[in-house]
């Protein structure tokens, strides 16, 4: 009879936890529903981000909800009570999280142009993607701290705890000097910003675009799509060059040396044509000067410009290429040469 009763138990509080589950994804895929209709209606980033972020933390957030109502009505160990606030406070961290990843898509979806980037944009960007990361330790630590303070054997040990954390604390700081410092260098450089998402730089003889910034380093992807990490506190302590700090927009050189007797008039004209023919030149700057002269040769400086380093970078080598081959093509007799002069005395 006992474990008929038993079993009689078992049976119900399975059939109040399957109707709880079933209950939260209802009124999950409800809500997600309604938001669906809505943005068919009007569609928006936000929206749509949501939608696609906090779908799957919500179903596991409703029916957990709906499971913990049920155990007022069941006769539960208070054990299990226990596991499932932990679980809630899981849940909402998970949600929260979430939160953060739709927010911060909408505002680079709002922020992107044609896939590039301008200067206040990137300072925006990089200022959220501090601000997240440092948002999603807070709410990891908090979660941490609830989810321990809810157990009764734990909150006494964190009673003790608190109690000496004048101690603690001076141990921790003694302890986390490299990361209270990296810390420290992260606001600085997300709100002074000497780097910016996007930025295009020269590190260690390395050219690379800024990847991402975190609390605790930096990653810059090379030119040949290597991946350079750096802690935070590098930026301060070492120089490097930020070929895109105020604007995106530079100026490449190319430099020939030719004989006295070139026409300069003709590879200025022939510079004028090739950048006109080349998409990656943004109309701004053409020019080509003499710029020095020795013994033997006269310096030309072709000067150019474009919209970013990538391009500036190839627009470099395409000029190049096809001003030498001008010059072969055309005036190889004017290519630089050794003059000697020959000196006859009379002697008596």
């Amino acid at each position: 009879m006992e474990l008929l009763t038993h079993l009689d138990s078992w049976i119900t509080y399975s059939l109040v936890i399957l109707c709880c589950i079933l209950l939260g994804l209802l009124v999950q895929w409800i809500l997600f529903l309604l938001i669906k209709l809505s943005i068919k209606r009007k569609s928006t980033i936000l929206k749509k981000q949501l939608l696609k972020h906090l779908t799957l933390p919500a179903k596991f957030l409703f029916p957990i909800l709906f499971i913990f109502s049920a155990f007022n009505i069941l006769d539960i160990n208070a054990s299990w009570q226990k596991v499932f606030e932990s679980l809630i406070i899981i849940n909402f961290s998970w949600l929260l999280i979430a939160s953060l990843n739709a927010i911060e898509n909408v505002v680079k979806e709002k922020f992107t142009n044609n896939d590039i980037h301008k200067i206040e944009e990137r300072k925006v960007l990089t200022q959220l993607r501090f601000i997240k990361s440092l948002s999603v330790v807070i709410i990891i630590t908090l979660a941490v701290a609830a989810i321990l303070w809810n157990i009764p054997s734990v909150r006494k040990l964190g009673t003790t705890i608190l109690t000496s954390a004048g101690v603690i604390g001076i141990i921790a700081g003694v302890a986390a000097q490299k990361s209270i410092a990296n810390l420290i260098t992260g606001f600085q450089i997300a709100f002074t910003q000497p780097i910016k998402i996007d930025d295009e730089v020269v590190i260690q003889g390395e050219f690379g675009v800024v990847e991402d910034i975190t609390l605790t380093y930096v990653v810059i992807k090379t030119w040949d799509w290597r991946r350079l990490v750096l802690p935070l506190n590098y930026f301060n302590d070492n120089s490097f060059v930020n070929w895109t700090f105020s604007t995106q927009d530079l100026i490449g050189t190319v430099f020939l040396h030719v004989d006295y007797m070139f026409p300069v008039i003709d590879i200025r004209k022939k510079l004028l044509h090739v950048l006109k023919n080349d998409a990656l030149w943004d109309k701004n700057v053409s020019e080509l000067l003499v710029t020095n002269t020795d013994s033997n040769t006269m310096e030309l400086r072709a000067t150019f410009s474009a919209k970013n380093a990538s391009d500036i970078w190839n627009l470099r080598c395409n000029v190049r290429e096809k001003l030498i081959k001008f010059i072969q093509e055309n005036h190889a007799d004017n290519l630089p040469k050794i003059r000697q002069i020959n000196i006859s005395r009379n002697i008596d």
